[in-house]
């Protein structure tokens, strides 16, 4: 952007349709505590967007994500919108020019592509729009719709630059978060994946736990940044039964109290595994704790109810569900009907009913796939797996 923040002048008087000095500097306050409350790039984009709304009553605002290879932006609405070219149309053109850019009468825009660009609902009339940039490229492009022909002053021009320029470190401190945790993803399933090749009938274990933990979680209404984050905990939660001798993982009988009590310490394995990763150490409840149970009996801290960690009852159930369909060295597999009705007795007992429900709902949205869904002579089984694992 070309102004600072120290640069643009704000007059004290109201326009129809426009914001004036005091509420739009309230606006803008309220604007900057929405994003820094934003736990992922998704929800940032989104409170933006929903910040411009809220400055500009009324209007209509287009965010849209620039795909260069692609030649076109993606809007990032929550109803789907199909791409929009680059070239030849008024949203393509700010992000090429890299400034803020007033459309007084849209009508008289050759560049405008109606019922293409804006949101849909009203007929816009004017529109004031600006690239978003990241690294020295425009990376999204903002645009707010009038639904009057009114004059959009030197005023709109400097709000809409102040709330761009509130929003780029952040998006730069997200993104790099993004992909720190893309490269972090990789780093798990990478451990995930030597974990279980201890154990034939353990592969995927991980990945799958890491699925269905993060589609109950949605299903359940938590907010993407947990989401993520449950994920990672998912791949990482067995970590510890590195530390644990091969002979007791593929015992085929019934395990020792000795024999259990070292399985038993896996989780907390787990955990001295990964302390040093300071990234990682909001997920270390989820991995120390997933094996406690609800009524208060199970390990490594006798927890109880909700004293248990969110993320951890979550694994409980994904990776009781996994277990119970996958075959072991000492049984075979028993049918989804049944795993789902054994997390249903269990339910506030082993596991907490309001998860249990979630994780229900996610499986008859068919969200979870199970092994016995990718059996050996399943034609998905293959391709499942080389994603997973």
């Amino acid at each position: 952007m070309q102004k600072s923040l120290d640069q643009t002048t704000v007059t004290t008087e109201d326009t129809a349709g426009h914001p004036g000095n005091t509420r739009a500097l309230a606006e803008l306050i309220g604007l900057a505590c929405e994003l820094n409350s934003a736990d992922s790039i998704d929800g940032l984009l989104d409170s933006f967007a929903r910040g411009l709304s809220d400055i500009w009553p009324g209007a209509g605002v287009r965010l849209c994500e620039v795909n260069t290879p692609g030649k076109c932006l993606i809007p990032l609405d929550r109803m789907p919108s199909d791409p929009i070219p680059i070239r030849g149309t008024l949203l393509g053109n700010i992000a090429k020019d890299g400034r803020v850019t007033v459309v007084a009468d849209l009508d008289d825009d050759p560049a405008y592509f109606r019922g293409k660009e804006a949101p849909p609902g009203l007929t816009w009339k004017s529109a004031i729009g600006s690239p978003i940039p990241l690294n020295g490229e425009a990376s999204h492009v903002v645009c707010v719709f009038l639904p009057e022909r009114t004059p959009i002053t030197v005023e709109d021009e400097s709000l809409l630059e102040r709330a761009v320029l509130l929003l780029e470190p952040l998006l730069a401190r997200w993104r790099s978060q993004d992909e720190r945790l893309k490269a972090f993803y990789d780093i798990a399933k990478a451990i995930a994946a030597a974990v279980d090749a201890r154990d034939p009938h353990l592969v995927g274990h991980g990945s799958r736990v890491s699925e269905f933990a993060q589609h109950t979680a949605r299903v359940h209404g938590l907010k993407p940044g947990f989401i993520e984050r449950i994920g990672l905990a998912g791949l990482l939660h067995d970590i510890g039964r590195l530390g644990i001798p091969e002979v007791i993982l593929s015992k085929p009988g019934i395990l020792s109290a000795e024999e259990q009590r070292i399985v038993r310490a896996h989780p907390e394995l787990s955990v001295k595994f990964l302390e040093d990763v300071e990234y990682l150490s909001d997920v270390f409840p989820a991995i120390r704790n997933h094996h406690e149970r609800y009524d208060g009996e199970g390990y490594p801290d006798g927890l109880e109810g909700e004293d248990i960690p969110l993320g951890a009852r979550l694994l409980a159930v994904a990776d009781s569900f996994d277990a119970m369909t996958s075959a072991r060295a000492f049984r075979g597999p028993v049918s989804d009907e049944e795993a789902l009705d054994e997390l249903r007795k269990l339910s506030g007992r082993q596991f907490d009913p309001i998860l249990v429900e979630a994780f229900c709902r996610a499986y008859e949205e068919k969200l979870i796939i199970s092994q016995n869904v990718l059996s050996a002579d399943d034609p998905l089984s293959q391709l499942r797996m080389k994603n997973i694992s």
